[in-house]
């Protein structure tokens, strides 16, 4: 896998921490429709890490 690749994988794990983090916290806050837009967010990157990994194979 490039190195370019690499960083894109780890840049969308970060992200994915962050919006996992983010769903948390709102959730805690009773702010249901955030955190469900945070959950959403963390599916889709989700997919752009299985995207980013399956193409370096």
């Amino acid at each position: 896998m490039p190195v370019p690749n690499y960083q894109a994988v780890i840049l969308l794990h970060r992200l994915r921490i962050r919006a996992r983090r983010l769903r948390e916290v709102n959730q805690t806050a009773g702010n249901a429709s955030i955190a469900d837009i945070y959950a959403r967010i963390d599916v889709w990157l989700e997919g752009q890490m299985a995207h980013a990994i399956a193409a370096k194979r």
